[in-house]
């Protein structure tokens, strides 16, 4: 009896939070988009781009904080882009991609002229902002969802602050941010704030005030927002996020102070909510763009030039949905390899990925290392292969191929079962290999086993196990350390 009612008690209060997120999601202010600026009518489960706009509006915050220093109390018209981030979201592959875009890169916003793209939002407007990303990036949007500080404060608080670990006393006097010991600090929602809008970062080292990072104060300010968001996921996750409940409520606490597109509903954030009730906030993708910083460039202060180089482009290509063209089950391949029982099974493994395996068989000779031989025009589909192979195999065109062939070497270690390798790491990789000779590919041995296929394997993975077929490669932070976590030995929570 009182375990019925625990679990009668139990749907209720979910479906209280579930009632509760729709009255908040519905009264949350609506930004109405003109044309197709926005494609809002996405496929269940495709992947969503998401352009999240922190912009400077303090309306709400305590008249007394410094936040309010040289800042005119504004009324909710537009304001600056404090922040600019896209997000790309692949629920089936529970994957999330953040591109941090500096808020003082030099852009040419349409209508207008030349001006840093955080401008865009005063000129004209959330709709002229997303214009410029859109034309600026070639990326199609799906989503606007903008936050001011209030906002910021209240899922900070709702998460009774987020531990950061500070190597050094720190402060920003025109943010107000104020740590005057080192070691744990548990940031409450207005100290959060200072810390994560800081551009005049100094930490207390060997006696004096140093500053740190503010020769790029907006990049380092990136950094420490894109590691910010991590340890706060990390504490989300300790305070229960991966209950749909707690979910519900961190939304409706920021609903107050949020704006979003007219086109996104409280039904996809529930689905959005529930997909990533097990997500591990350390396998966030996060980077920023490669700029060029330049100082006094006709009296706009700091500024920054997009670097048009590949490290950007594969950045891009993530949220323009390139890879989302090359499905696994489209690349076909044989598995070759000295050991005949290795090769069955990691042609069964990779079958189980969906790829389409045309067979296997066994060779003479070994090689070092692993080598994708791969016909002309289907590098793409090469890459996508190598990326779930580890380590990375060496690539190799020939032009007389007519389909790939993977060829097992002696530094072989597995499939990587659960998620492809980003795509700049695969490249770096496959670069490091440098040029490698053609294998010799004539058979020893034919498998008495049959291709594999994944729809008979014995031991094929559960359903949710197998990232979408349509999910991108993720590019690596830049970032690779996270700030304010504690060292080894440490704790901070």
């Amino acid at each position: 009896m009182i375990a019925c009612i625990g679990v009668i008690g139990g749907a209720l209060a979910a479906a209280w939070f579930v009632q509760n997120l729709y009255v908040a999601v519905a009264e949350i202010p609506r930004v109405q988009f003109s044309g197709d600026l926005l494609i809002t009518d996405t496929a269940p489960g495709a992947p969503v781009n998401f352009v999240v706009i922190g912009n400077d509006s303090a309306l709400g915050i305590d008249p007394d904080d410094p936040i309010h220093i040289g800042r005119i109390l504004d009324d909710r018209g537009t304001h600056n882009a404090d922040s600019i981030s896209l997000v790309r979201v692949d629920p089936v592959a529970r994957q999330v991609w953040v591109l941090s875009i500096p808020r003082d890169l030099l852009v040419d916003v349409p209508g207008s002229t030349e001006w840093k793209i955080h401008s865009a939002s005063i000129i004209g407007g959330p709709e002229l902002l997303v214009q410029t990303i859109s034309e600026t990036f070639d990326i199609r949007l799906n989503h606007y969802v903008q936050l001011d500080f209030l906002a910021f404060e209240a899922v900070v608080d709702q998460l009774n602050g987020v531990p950061v670990w500070f190597v050094n006393p720190a402060r920003d006097l025109e943010s107000g941010l104020d740590v005057p010991v080192a070691g744990c600090v548990v940031l409450d929602g207005r100290s959060a704030l200072n810390y994560v809008r800081s551009r005049n970062y100094e930490e207390f080292i060997a006696g004096a005030w140093v500053s740190v990072g503010n020769e790029q104060p907006d990049l380092a300010r990136i950094q420490r927002q894109q590691d910010f968001l991590v340890l706060a996921l990390d504490r989300a996750v300790a305070r229960g996020a991966r209950s749909f409940t707690t979910m519900s409520s961190l939304i409706v606490a920021g609903a107050q102070s949020v704006v979003l597109d007219q086109g996104l509903t409280p039904a996809e954030l529930i689905d959005l909510a529930e997909a990533f009730t097990d997500f591990d906030p350390a396998s966030l993708h996060r980077f920023s763009l490669e700029v060029l910083p330049e100082r006094d460039y006709r009296d706009l202060g700091d500024v920054a030039h997009f670097i048009d180089g590949p490290a950007n482009q594969d950045a891009l290509d993530i949220f323009r949905g390139v890879a989302d063209g090359i499905a696994r089950d489209e690349v076909r391949f044989s598995v070759v390899g000295p050991d005949i029982v290795i090769v069955d099974s990691e042609a069964e493994a990779l079958a189980n990925l969906d790829f389409d395996i045309s067979g296997q068989r066994q060779l003479a000779t070994t090689t070092e290392p692993s080598i994708i031989v791969y016909p002309p025009g289907a590098i793409g589909e090469a890459e996508l292969l190598a990326s779930y192979l580890i380590p990375v195999p060496a690539l190799v065109e020939d032009q007389a191929a007519t389909e790939l062939t993977l060829v097992l070497g002696q530094d072989h270690q597995e499939v990587s079962i659960f998620f492809p390798q980003n795509l700049v790491e695969v490249r770096e990789a496959i670069a490091a290999h440098g040029l490698v000779d053609l294998p010799d590919l004539g058979p020893t041995s034919t498998s008495t086993l049959p291709a594999a296929t994944s729809s008979t394997s014995s031991t094929s993975l559960a359903a949710g196990d197998v990232t979408s077929t349509t999910s991108p490669l993720a590019p690596t932070s830049t970032l690779s350390n996270t700030l304010g976590r504690p060292p080894e030995g440490e704790s901070c929570g």
